[in-house]
């Protein structure tokens, strides 16, 4: 096996690690450890970075990874697939809006207020891309 071949399997592992490491911090932030949802988030986001690194990596060069599932399934595949997208847009440009207000402006109301919608988006797209991996690598799979 190649690189590529296990790249999916990779970016799979890092979105459970995010999801884990956000939920984490949003445990830490609510029990009053700020330092410790600091750290946490600090990981989260190099992990999402490695992440998103190895996304455009593997799809640059693989390009479009057919879904082999026949059927109604296909429907199902797509919904998730597709909101999985629209909220990973959505989730970048909050996840830095987040992450700016508390780290370069420390304008922590104003992070506390985005934070409480990025939480849920982020974690949802973390377990999207899960269902989309195993979906299209394990239940149908791989091409």
């Amino acid at each position: 096996m190649e690189l590529l071949d296990y790249l999916p399997h990779f970016q799979a592992s890092l979105n459970a690690i995010s999801l884990v490491l956000i939920t984490l911090a949003y445990l830490a932030i609510k029990s009053g450890d700020k330092g410790r949802h600091k750290k946490l988030m600090i990981a989260a986001l190099g992990v999402s970075a490695v992440f998103l690194v190895s996304y455009l990596y593997y799809h640059a060069h693989i390009g479009h990874v057919p879904f082999a599932g026949q059927g109604g399934i296909r429907t199902v595949y797509f919904t998730i697939l597709f909101t999985h997208i629209a909220f990973a847009a959505l989730a970048l440009i909050m996840i830095i809006i987040t992450v700016w207000r508390a780290m370069v402006k420390a304008d922590f109301i104003r992070h506390k207020a985005i934070a409480r919608y990025t939480f849920p988006v982020w974690a949802f797209v973390c377990a999207s891309g899960i269902v989309v991996y195993v979906m299209a690598f394990h239940i149908y799979g791989a091409p």
